[in-house]
């Protein structure tokens, strides 16, 4: 059994316990359970750098595929890169030793760059939805040029820094004790700990909802509707008859080509994440559910799924473009 507190020695008495700082007796977890989730999130890190690597070399030196969808695909990408590089590895281990071995600066750091990366991949998905959805519904109008997609993309990136600040700020390595049963002795034990420090609860449970709303929900509304629109206007045209519009038809079939990738990659991300934000929900709301027994499985199933999404998407993009 182990219960976790901070706590001041002042406030209660320990004096009968014994005070350890033994490293390897801090969090016990199965050597078969380790070696297991080592291998999927090692998986899924490796392949969302490569793949996503991939995709970001061939934009960025294709000239042809240089449109302003592939470069907001591009930017996507970088996302996925990003959190493949800093956020699957170093935010797994922690969760998984329950202490924080890393450098202390990378303690707000690495949940920094996971919400700066998941900012930027929901806004993305919306600039893209949005895109299309004027080229589809105006096409006569003036297409968007490459240089307004670039202001796009830049203004993103600081919106997402923005609002991913807060955690950085939040976030400290401080020493925790755990008190610890052992063959009926209890021991005290001391270990570098991630925690929010700097803000209050009632703050941190407010930014959460902040970022429900912001990464999650409003965003997923305004690609919905916007894809339901361009899904009528698609496959609710007359596909013409004759001979003179097979250019016609050749374009029609692409554009819906690009829908259905785009819609694909736009619900799985909120499939995958589904999860993780329902988590955070219910931690910012009632806190007591960390307490449950099988709670860290719950975690590490909704976590995995949510981080494996940065690997999917350079499959999609093959089948499709």
């Amino acid at each position: 059994y182990v219960y976790r507190e901070i706590f001041n020695g002042t406030q209660q008495n320990f004096s009968e316990l014994q005070e350890l700082n033994v490293d390897d007796l801090l969090y016990d977890v199965p050597v078969g359970i380790v070696v297991l989730l080592s291998i999927f999130y090692g998986t899924i890190s490796i392949l969302a750098v490569i793949g996503n690597g991939l995709v970001i070399w061939i934009v960025a030196t294709t000239r042809q595929m240089q449109t302003v969808t592939n470069l907001f695909i591009a930017n996507l990408a970088l996302a996925d890169v990003i959190i493949g590089m800093f956020a699957i590895p170093f935010q797994f281990q922690a969760a998984l030793l329950q202490r924080w071995n890393l450098p202390k600066f990378m303690c707000g750091f690495c949940p920094f760059v996971q919400l700066l990366s998941v900012n930027v991949s929901v806004l993305t998905l919306t600039a893209i939805a949005v895109d299309r959805h004027r080229a589809i519904l105006n096409p006569l109008r003036a297409r968007q040029s490459k240089n307004m997609c670039r202001i796009i993309i830049a203004c993103i990136w600081i919106f997402s820094i923005f609002l991913a600040a807060p955690i950085y700020y939040a976030m400290e390595v401080i020493q925790v004790k755990e008190l610890i049963k052992r063959e009926g002795d209890l021991i005290v034990l001391s270990k570098p700990f991630c925690n929010n420090e700097n803000l209050t609860d009632e703050q941190m449970r407010i930014y959460r909802y902040i970022l429900v709303l912001v990464q999650y929900l409003i965003p997923f509304c305004v690609i919905s509707f916007v894809y339901i629109q361009m899904a009528v206007k698609l496959w609710g045209s007359k596909t013409p008859g004759n001979a003179q519009n097979d250019r016609d038809v050749t374009l029609l079939k692409n554009k819906k080509k690009v829908i259905k990738m785009l819609l694909i990659v736009v619900a799985l991300f909120g499939i995958c994440w589904l999860p993780l934000q329902l988590y955070n929900v219910l931690q910012a709301t009632w806190p007591g559910i960390n307490d449950y027994r099988y709670i860290n499985i719950i975690f590490f199933c909704s976590d995995w799924i949510a981080m494996s999404n940065s690997s999917y998407n350079p499959f999609i993009y093959g089948i499709y473009n």
